[in-house]
């Protein structure tokens, strides 16, 4: 089974590089927003794998049934992204603007005073 970040991280690169060759112009979806918070979830779930070192399929099919979506559509769309540049880097800024607010919204450890 192939890790989820490593596939984010190929499908990434992969549209960075076959971003210069589209000719035609592309239109921005009205789903920018759902396509980020579908990508943010599976991001999370992929560092939850990392730290606690599982990942039950259930959390992950139940992102896709909260947008309706199946990991074809999402690299169907990150395909269509990848023909344009400035658009898939609006997507990225999305998830990495969601990722920090959620890193900083999570409240730390709180360590137990030294006595």
């Amino acid at each position: 089974m192939v890790d989820r970040r490593k596939l984010w991280i190929g499908v990434v690169a992969a549209g960075l590089l076959l971003a210069g060759c589209a000719d035609e112009p592309y239109e921005t979806t009205s789903a920018d927003s759902t396509l980020a918070e579908v990508l943010v979830e599976l991001h999370l779930l992929a560092a939850r794998k990392a730290v606690v070192g599982d990942e039950a399929p259930a959390l992950r099919d139940s992102v896709w049934a909260r947008y309706g979506m199946d990991s074809a559509m999402v690299a169907r769309r990150l395909e269509a992204y990848a023909r344009n540049p400035k658009a898939l880097q609006r997507l990225h800024q999305i998830v990495q603007d969601r990722l920090l607010a959620e890193q900083y919204a999570s409240p730390l450890p709180q360590l137990a005073p030294r006595r």
